[in-house]
């Protein structure tokens, strides 16, 4: 009887390391297998930006900037501001945003990002505005959302960073 009691307690240890092997391989492998991800839902933005009669050929970087997750999209615009986006000089430029979200826009001049700074808060160059805060804009999958981004005044939130300046909708 005690022979046979220690052979059933060494099948019993040795099926117990056996299964835990075989659960540990299976969470490595099961942890390790590549998982797609979703292909993100994008809006269009075609952006316009006016300098004002301060264009002289300045390019800049203009910002997307989601206003709960700071997520910022950016976008180059070629110089030739000259004092205004009016087509053929200085064509609006269009990308892509993740959707759906709120996100509000700026620019940033390109020879003086820390300088020169304008903000989309729906006033045009040179008008007396009631508010500089920056104007939010909701974009759904699929939308396409026209921005001009022209007030010298406005504040503008720092990249990547959930929008911390006056914003409204």
């Amino acid at each position: 009887m005690d022979n046979w009691n220690t052979a059933h307690l060494a099948q019993i240890r040795n099926f117990r390391l056996k299964s835990t092997i075989l659960i540990l391989l299976t969470l490595l492998f099961v942890g390790c297998t590549p998982r797609e991800s979703p292909t993100p839902l994008l809006a269009t933005i075609i952006a316009a930006f006016d300098m004002g009669g301060g264009g002289a050929g300045f390019a800049a970087t203009i910002y997307a900037q989601e206003v709960g997750s700071g997520k910022t999209f950016h976008s180059f615009y070629p110089a030739g501001s000259h004092g205004g986006v009016v087509l053929p000089t200085s064509p609006p430029i269009v990308f892509t945003v993740e959707a759906p979200g709120t996100y509000v826009f700026y620019a940033r001049l390109i020879n003086e990002p820390d300088s020169y700074h304008f903000g989309a808060t729906g006033c045009l160059v040179a008008t007396d505005c009631p508010t500089s805060d920056l104007l939010a804009v909701d974009v759904e999958p699929g939308g396409t959302y026209n921005v001009y981004i022209g007030d010298r005044s406005a504040q503008i939130p720092i990249e990547d960073k959930p929008v911390t300046v006056p914003w409204h909708r």
